[in-house]
């Protein structure tokens, strides 16, 4: 009776233990929302002294880190799994010279457009119209910034303090 008693219970240990390697290869659990910051920090061996700019949605988290000199940037994008997963999973990253100098758009297929910036060309409003609405957002034009906005949000301009256009480099990735 104890024989079976110890093969059952070996057998049921057995069992979780290939569920959870199962699930660890199957690639379903990503990082927290909570702890994504961190995640990109150890990942990509940033210093915990940078600055980060950031932008969360359920889809993606773009963010950019950044010295306090302004004189150096590296970003990170985090993309949320279709079908069963947990959170989100690390998608790409590192120093782009078109966000330390203009504006980088990011576009996603399945899930948006991040738009990253150290701020050199002073971008204090974004403006985006998808021919039913248009959204206008405030953007600290001292600041670096991360803007999320969906994949049908229409044409996206962007404004200078002095109103003048500002360009932006974008990059599609295709998802």
């Amino acid at each position: 009776m104890k024989a079976e008693k110890a093969m059952l219970f070996s057998g049921c240990v057995l069992i979780v233990f290939l569920a959870v390697l199962i699930v660890w290869q199957a690639d379903v659990l990503g990082v927290s929302a909570a702890k994504l910051e961190e995640d990109a920090r150890e990942h990509q061996e940033i210093e915990n002294g940078w600055e980060v700019a950031q932008d969360i949605n359920d889809d993606m988290c773009a963010m950019l880190f950044y010295d306090k000199e302004k004189d150096d940037c590296t970003y990170s994008i985090y993309l949320s799994k279709e079908g069963i997963s947990y959170g989100y999973f690390f998608r790409q990253g590192g120093f782009d010279p078109y966000m330390a100098e203009g504006v980088k758009g990011v576009v996603f297929e399945d899930k948006g457009i991040a738009l990253l910036s150290m701020n050199e060309n002073q971008v204090c409003r974004i403006v985006t119209d998808n021919e039913v609405t248009e959204k206008v957002i405030q953007v600290d034009p001292t600041e670096p910034f991360v803007v999320l906005l969906p994949i049908d949000c229409g044409e996206i301009v962007m404004y200078d303090a002095q109103d003048n256009i500002v360009t932006m480099y974008d990059t599609f990735t295709g998802v």
